[in-house]
């Protein structure tokens, strides 16, 4: 009776040295690696997910580290069992600083993307007639909050509009220029776009932002986890991101990058107990009150694993996979293939359109039918079926769901 996934779940290595030796004896270019990788998750035999644009999984790992903590806090929340967190929160500091290239000080630990993005918006020092770019395929987190923060200070947004699939990068960095004035205070895009997965050429936008004194700043929820984001080569100012989506970690924990010479110019957005002038860097961005200290310490998990199995790694394997979903798709009668196929030029999310067909149906017999876990965007430039690959979804997964929406499509 062959061992399902559950089952070789319960069987691996009891412990994280154990894993990572197993880890490491086995080449990362067979399907066996990534296979040891996938049953490092409890997700349900009969489901194919393909949703990480969203929220992915925990690894056992993470799981096992937020139990143990919860367990010893809620043992003894005195004081002084709770003393220990703080120099475990600024260990995970360090191993994202370190993933990203930059100082620990310039990290914040925040609640997920959408709060660090608000940090930034709400913290910088606008005045009336000043301009903020944003693009149309930006996140509501990195969009809407502008909206909301010019109306209440009379500033201008200027959407930049965005063709999918993207022309080239060149086209993009352009646009971007094309919409920059004497009055640009601030550029906001996102670096992978939740929308189509078009990758933003950052790098290039963020030497516009600097040679003009503008503040550049990136949302990296589809990026971090995803690729390997190299900040200091980037060069943008700031940079939000959550544990929940491609890092695999818990839930309501995330993280926000100031670069150091920008500290001085924003704001804190929140101020309690805690909070002093004498904070070292981005730690005066997160004093938010009552945290939940083991949820933090397990995100340091996600970021071991990360780290195990090697970024570049990670991006090849997405690569992979979004590249068969995209080739296979691409045969499909009626469908139109929205994501850029340029590794350059797109990440992890993948989104496939039929124009002749009812999509809520599709999505819903999908799911009821074939259990497969995607996305919908049912109207708009954005229209589609949103399928968002990771490193525990296999090749056989990627052509059972391929299988699946070419019988639904057909239907």
């Amino acid at each position: 009776m062959p061992t399902t996934r559950r089952g070789l779940f319960a069987l691996l290595p009891p412990s994280w040295f154990a894993y990572t030796q197993l880890l490491q004896a086995a080449d990362s270019s067979t399907e066996s690696y990534w296979n040891l990788i996938k049953h490092e998750f409890p997700l349900d035999d009969s489901l194919l997910y393909f949703n990480a644009a969203n929220v992915c999984p925990a690894s056992r790992l993470v799981l096992d580290r937020y139990q143990h903590f919860l367990r010893d806090f809620h043992a003894n929340p005195s004081f002084q069992n709770r003393e220990k967190y703080v120099p475990l929160e600024d260990r995970l500091r360090g191993k994202i600083a370190k993933l990203l290239r930059v100082s620990a000080d310039e990290i914040a630990l925040t609640r997920n993307t959408s709060e660090g993005s608000n940090l930034v918006v709400r913290g910088l020092d606008l005045k009336a007639g000043d301009e903020v770019i944003i693009t149309s395929h930006n996140h509501p987190s990195n969009n809407d909050s502008w909206k909301v923060r010019a109306r209440r200070d009379d500033l201008t947004i200027v959407p930049v509009a965005v063709t999918v699939p993207a022309v080239s990068a060149t086209a993009l960095v352009d646009s971007i220029r094309a919409a920059i004035t004497s009055r640009t205070k601030v550029i906001a895009i996102t670096h992978v776009t939740s929308t189509t997965g078009i990758r933003f050429p950052a790098k290039e936008i963020a030497a516009l932002a600097k040679e003009r004194g503008i503040w550049m700043h990136l949302d990296g929820a589809q990026s971090f986890g995803a690729i390997d984001v190299d900040l200091a080569d980037i060069g943008c100012d700031s940079f939000a991101a959550s544990a929940h989506k491609w890092p695999m970690g818990p839930l309501e924990a995330g993280l926000l990058y100031v670069k150091a010479s920008r500290h001085k110019q924003l704001w804190p957005s929140i101020v309690t107990a805690g909070w002093s002038d004498t904070l070292v860097g981005a730690r005066k961005f997160e004093v938010f009150g009552q945290r939940d200290d083991a949820r933090l310490v397990s995100f340091e998990a996600a970021i071991d694993f990360l780290a195990l199995m090697d970024m570049t790694k990670v991006e090849a394997r997405l690569a992979l996979l979004t590249g068969r979903l995209k080739q296979e798709f691409a045969k499909l009668p009626g469908a139109q293939v929205r994501t850029n196929v340029e590794a350059g030029l797109s990440g992890g999310v993948v989104k496939v359109d039929f124009p002749k067909l009812d999509l809520k149906t599709v999505y819903d017999r999908l799911w009821n039918d074939h259990k497969v876990a995607i996305a919908l965007t049912a109207t708009g430039d954005s229209r589609g079926l949103r399928f968002s690959p990771h490193v525990y979804n296999t090749l056989a997964e990627v052509d059972r769901a391929v299988a699946a929406v070419r019988q639904v499509a057909r239907a």
